[in-house]
């Protein structure tokens, strides 16, 4: 499993949307940050995308409901109330299957979250639905402690003297917890085979039992009698509503019901008319009535651009008179010519030029165009248009007048209307009782049927009861002999098992102690999964003489076999890596787990942690890096590029 993307939105110190994307292009990504900056919430945003409810952050909180837990880590100073997690990720380096699965949820108590997945890019209905039984068959949740953890949290388990929790996951590595739980049901039947050992005599109530039984009988015999009895009365009372509403709709009731809504449409009508009738006053005051004599406009038109056009000559000639003159001035011979062109000019224009009639202006034959273009067209479709709403509102009200014209008898109508009001409440007083017989009958005939039952089973129980007898010390005797053979077989399966899970943690320890010749070999009890430390000699090595730090390496390099024996290939993520670790130590964590610990070891880390030296030593293997920068002014966190940017590194 390689994760490809994790993207924060609103979730815990973490505002607005915020994404980790891994290029896996080296085994280790490492990720500073100061502490209270978002590191361990990063990982508890892995565990609640994978496991929710399941996961071991929720359960090792101080959350009472998982609903709690999800609100505690809303994100408000955005001012938005949602959150969400999600996850990307590959099952293996291949790249064939790749996994998104997505929690949102809001800061509203009572709101759920809400789960969606896809597969390949495609969304995956089944997943979905069932990722809680996928995930724990990629990842069981009992293993995730071995490829997730707190380096504060190995401090804890280093100074547990009783390792209860080491024990636990030790179990959980193993399968032991499907053998504890058939254990526990084989207990709990041997519990109650036992308790029911002893059988008193059924006989003793049986005749008791079947006086109950017969007097029950008696007693659903006359409610089902009352019962039909009431079923006929609703019937028949039912019959004689429908005859007087049909009486009613004869005798004009619908009509009656609805004058007051006609004479509002009336009104209405009437008000919609005289608006009609304004908006065609208002059309015939307009350019309307020119449409009756277009055509004199036309010719008035036309006349008025042949004298706009003779006007223009004239104007045009008086120019040119005095452009000739000047021109006549500076050559002498042309001023014959010119004034034969000049009478030319003249005569034509007298000769073609019409006599005026109108005399408009320029603004005038403007408004003549348009008027002729579009104003008279659009005056007309106007009116056509008012005329049509006015035939159909007058044609409305027509037909509202002639409802409101028929004559009721409203005396007749209210006594009808009182009537039928009268037998629909007594109807539904009827059903009322009716039901009350029904569920009293129902409950009646289960007593029976109860009481049937149990003179039933208590009949055969004491024809049976030697037989019953005898099967339950069968049954007991053989629960016994399962439950010692799942003991047994319980110890040797811990026993075959924790060989090499001993070897696998003796390598992994070596790898990281400093006293290799101290320790020399490794092994664990398999009836109390108890460590113990044997030196060259084969002689125990007792655990007060391992310093703190060499305690935490144990509990790492158990955690390493752990991982290792698993068979799971998963991402390793290490919070507060080098937690109350001195230099030697550090230093064999650094170049010796944490290149080795996995295809994908994520390490969230502070700058006092992986300092410049420390980091020298790992940059070979560490492909991705990563700072979490926390804003004191909007207390939230923001991703940064590169490992603590502002330093030298």
């Amino acid at each position: 499993m390689i994760i490809k993307k994790l993207t924060l939105q609103n979730f815990g110190v973490y505002a607005g949307e915020n994404t980790f994307s891994f290029s896996h292009t080296r085994p280790i990504v490492l990720i500073g940050g100061m502490n209270g900056h978002g590191k361990t919430t990063f990982l508890e945003a892995i565990l609640l995308a994978l496991y929710g409810a399941n996961s071991i952050a929720y359960k090792e909180s101080a959350h009472r409901s998982y609903g709690k837990y999800l609100r505690a880590y809303v994100n408000n100073s955005s001012g938005e109330k949602r959150a969400s997690v999600e996850l990307t990720f590959l099952m293996d380096e291949s790249e064939q299957s790749e996994y998104r699965i997505r929690r949102a949820w809001t800061a509203a108590k009572g709101d759920g979250e809400t789960i969606t997945v896809w597969e390949n890019g495609a969304y995956s209905e089944f997943l979905t639905a069932n990722w809680a039984m996928f995930v724990e068959n990629i990842l069981p949740s009992a293993l995730a402690r071995f490829f997730f953890f707190d380096g504060e949290k190995i401090a804890e388990l280093a100074l547990d003297e009783n390792n209860v929790q080491m024990k636990d996951s030790v179990r959980s590595m193993l399968g032991i917890g499907v053998l504890d739980g058939l254990k526990g049901d084989l207990s709990r039947i041997v519990r109650r085979l036992a308790r029911g050992g002893k059988k008193e005599d059924a006989s003793a109530g049986l005749e008791d039992l079947r006086q109950e039984k017969e007097r029950l009988a008696v007693q659903l015999t006359e409610l089902e009698a009352a019962g039909a009895r009431l079923e006929m009365q609703t019937e028949e009372r039912q019959a004689a509503i429908d005859e007087l509403h049909r009486q009613y709709e004869i005798k004009g009731g619908a009509a009656a019901q609805e004058r007051q809504s006609l004479m509002q449409r009336r009104a209405d009508l009437l008000a919609k008319i005289e608006r009609n009738k304004g908006a065609l006053a208002e059309c015939a005051a307009g350019e309307l009535p020119f449409a009756l004599v277009r055509d004199l406009i036309s010719e008035v038109k036309l006349q008025s651009e042949d004298e706009h056009d003779d006007l223009i000559m004239k104007q045009a000639l008086g120019m040119m008179e005095g452009l000739l003159e000047g021109y006549a001035a500076k050559h002498e011979g042309a001023r014959q010519a010119n004034a034969d062109f000049l009478a030319y000019v003249r005569e034509e224009t007298e000769r073609t030029a019409s006599e005026p009639l109108y005399q408009v202006s320029d603004h005038a034959l403007f408004q003549l165009n348009a008027l002729l273009d579009h104003l008279l067209a659009e005056s007309v479709e106007t009116a056509r248009r008012l005329l049509g709403e006015k035939a159909l509102l007058q044609k409305k009200l027509d037909e509202t007048e002639r409802h409101l014209a028929v004559d009721l008898d409203e005396k007749t109508l209210g006594a009808l209307f009182s009537r039928i009001k009268e037998e629909e409440s007594a109807l539904v007083q009827l059903k009322i009782d009716r039901t009350a017989k029904e569920q009293e009958t129902a409950a009646l005939r289960a007593a029976l049927h109860a009481a049937d039952a149990e003179y039933r089973r208590q009949a055969e129980a004491y024809l049976h009861d030697a037989e019953l007898r005898d099967d339950r010390q069968r049954m007991r005797k053989y629960a016994n002999m399962a439950l010692r053979l799942t003991e047994e077989f319980t110890v040797e399966l811990q026993r075959r098992k924790i060989g090499v899970l001993g070897d696998t943690v003796t390598e992994c320890y070596k790898k990281l102690a400093n006293k290799k010749n101290m320790i020399e070999r490794i092994v664990m009890d398999a009836d109390t999964l108890e460590l113990a430390y044997l030196d060259d000699r084969g002689e125990k090595v007792a655990k007060d003489s391992l310093s703190a730090g060499e305690k935490q390496l144990m509990v790492i390099a158990v955690l390493w076999a752990l991982a290792i024996c698993s068979k799971k290939k998963l991402p390793v993520i290490i919070d507060t890596p080098l937690a109350r670790l001195d230099s030697m130590h550090r230093t064999s964590l650094v170049t010796t787990y944490f290149p080795q610990a996995g295809s994908q070891t994520i390490i969230l880390s502070t700058d006092a942690e992986i300092d410049e030296d420390y980091y020298a030593m790992l940059k070979d293997s560490v492909g991705d890096e990563f700072t979490l920068h926390y804003d004191e002014a909007t207390k939230s966190t923001t991703i940064l590029k590169g490992y603590f940017c502002d330093d030298d590194h």
